[in-house]
């Protein structure tokens, strides 16, 4: 019998806001790749930004979820929060 684990998404964040935050970087990131057409190098450096954000994003969201064997450490958790 598997051992049932419980899941929180931190969420900080609202769905619009995401967008806005990924449709800038992502413009700005097609903007240089624009700019650096015929550079091997800027091309070159496009590129590295766009994986180092791609990376970036999936750490993120990685961190944002909490994993708990029992409902007394989901509570401790709990507690540990403030109060919004």
């Amino acid at each position: 019998m598997s051992e049932e684990k419980i899941v929180v998404i931190d969420k900080r964040e609202s769905v619009l806001e995401s967008f806005y935050k990924d449709f800038v970087t992502f413009s700005l990131l097609a903007f240089c790749i624009y700019i650096s057409q015929g550079s091997t190098f800027w091309t070159f450096v496009t590129g590295l930004l766009f994986l180092l954000f791609t990376f970036a994003k999936i750490s993120i969201i990685m961190k944002r979820h909490n994993v708990f064997k029992s409902k007394k450490e989901l509570l401790d958790w709990a507690n540990k929060l403030d109060d919004a």
